[in-house]
């Protein structure tokens, strides 16, 4: 998961990365994909699909009270990353914000 210069600047990551110490010592579920490296810093598998779910779903739980459920075979984006995205969705209809009588629509195509 990247954390640079170009995460959008309102994303709640940008700065702060999740701490994935604190993480697995409130959550179980996401406890099991920590390994600590010798010098003691946990860090994730991000090419295992269990381990990128619990930390989404992780991440939503502490940073946004939601609780889901995503089946193994979805695809499973970041959190910091579609936060990013999100952001950017706000900034382009938001970017005439003056003109209140243009209708402004979009649509996001994924599966």
């Amino acid at each position: 998961m990247a954390h640079n210069k170009s995460m959008h600047p309102r994303n709640r990551y940008k700065d702060k990365p999740p701490d994935f110490a604190y993480l697995s010592s409130k959550y179980p579920e996401f406890k099991q994909y920590i390994t600590v490296s010798l010098a003691g810093k946990p860090s994730l598998n991000f090419k295992d699909p269990g381990a990128v779910r619990a930390l989404t779903c992780t991440l939503l739980k502490e940073d946004f009270g939601l609780t889901i459920d995503i089946p193994l075979e979805r695809l499973i984006p970041t959190v910091p990353l579609r936060l990013n995205y999100i952001h950017w969705v706000e900034d382009l209809i938001n970017y005439h914000d003056s003109d209140k009588t243009v209708l402004r629509r979009g649509i996001d195509i994924g599966k």
